[in-house]
């Protein structure tokens, strides 16, 4: 079997030489690992982000050897599955004109950005305001020279892939659900915020932080950059608690169930979850499970 130590020696298929082989040292210096045991039973947690740069690579060799142990890669989402990208695009479909749904400023504003960021208006036709605001961050990630296809959680699972080991997924279209399960009211309430970073300047403010948070392994710093857009009003605490805090319990279950598997998992989970309030290490451990951060 291939080493993971070619694990993210390619990132993307259309990156595969250049994105790695321009880093000249990785920089993860506290790197995000946990072992999780239960029953006299163990696997590993590793903390990911969406989005990556090159120094992230290659990963510590503590992760590179967990991840070639494992017979089972689980990921809260397999984006490079198509069926779980169909299915995000079903749940975002809308016959609702989305000048409809927003007053004359609010759609002005959303005109300019994206006159700015040269995108055709129709990119943002026949989508829900949820989809809308996915897509905005993507393009805004874009332009700030960051990209979702560069994240750890998705370069593991194309290498995964590569190697022919299982992927399973925690979530899988689910995730796009509980994006979906935004009203138009809080949805509208994100868009706005998304215009009003962008306005500000606020959001590769954001991203850096993120970053280097990532880099230093500090998961609170990382929690609370995911976090703080959300705001104080009830209408953000809301969608913080869709997001993050109501999907954990959940989460847990389904982590909690490998156990029982005869097959070893390697968990893929965002980092920032794992930190803050009702977070997921909190949630294993109300099943029993023992978490330990591998140094």
């Amino acid at each position: 079997m291939k080493r993971f130590s070619q694990l993210l020696s390619v990132a993307t298929a259309t990156t595969v030489a250049a994105l790695f082989a321009t880093s000249a040292s990785a920089q993860l210096n506290n790197p995000f690992l946990w072992e999780l045991s239960k029953g006299g039973k163990t696997m590993y947690l590793f903390g990911s982000l969406h989005i990556g740069k090159p120094d992230f690579y290659p990963v510590p060799p503590a992760i590179r050897l967990r991840f070639d142990e494992a017979d089972i890669l689980a990921v809260e989402a397999d984006v490079t599955e198509p069926a779980t990208r169909n299915a995000c695009q079903r749940l975002a479909v809308t016959e609702e004109k989305i000048e409809k749904l927003l007053s004359a400023d609010e759609l002005l504003e959303l005109t300019r950005y994206l006159q700015a960021a040269k995108v055709n208006p129709k990119a943002v036709e026949g989508k829900k305001l949820w989809m809308v605001n996915l897509l905005l961050t993507v393009i805004e990630l874009q332009q700030l020279g960051v990209d979702f296809e560069d994240g750890p959680d998705v370069v593991v699972a194309r290498q995964a892939r590569e190697l022919k080991k299982r992927i399973v997924e925690i979530e899988g279209p689910k995730q796009c659900a509980a994006l979906a399960g935004a009203d138009q009211a809080e949805s509208l309430a994100g868009l706005n915020r998304f215009l009003t970073s962008v306005r500000e300047n606020k959001m590769e403010r954001r991203i850096d932080l993120m970053l280097d948070a990532y880099r230093a392994g500090d998961g609170n710093a990382i929690h609370k950059v995911s976090t703080e857009e959300y705001g104080d009003t009830p209408m953000g605490k809301k969608s913080k608690a869709r997001v993050f805090d109501d999907r954990h319990p959940i989460m847990a279950e389904t982590i909690d169930g490998y156990f029982a598997k005869k097959e070893s998992h390697f968990v893929v989970i965002s980092a920032g979850r794992m930190f803050g309030d009702n977070n997921l290490a909190q949630a294993l451990e109300k099943r029993g499970v023992k978490l330990k951060r591998v140094q």
